[in-house]
């Protein structure tokens, strides 16, 4: 895996939706999944080069705290190839799976 992973956890489907639209918007990034957690919390996971995760998870924070829904956020620069097993969903959680629009 050569490309960095941006994690960004709020609370909340309007509050993610939000920011994985302003994260998509800001930089030249893709969403990797958005898996619901629990409690409310969704994780919304981007990839990319280095920079374009950096920008994209500090627009997703803005946009995140303007909702006052951020939990956490971070960004994981070269991450090694076996986490890809670790970024599906946890036990008890959900994988919400990114539909394109010539899909629905």
């Amino acid at each position: 895996m050569n490309q960095s992973i941006g994690i960004l956890e709020v609370v909340g489907n309007v509050t993610a939706l939000a920011c994985a639209d302003a994260m998509i918007k800001s930089a030249f990034v893709e969403i990797h999944s958005i898996h619901k957690i629990g409690s409310g919390m969704i994780a919304v996971m981007v990839t990319g080069d280095l920079a374009s995760v950096q920008f994209a998870v500090e627009t997703g924070q803005e946009t995140a705290a303007s909702y006052g829904e951020l939990v956490a956020a971070r960004v994981i620069p070269r991450p090694s190839g076996g986490l890809g097993v670790l970024t599906g969903p946890l036990e008890g959680g959900e994988h919400l799976k990114v539909v394109n629009n010539d899909e629905v």
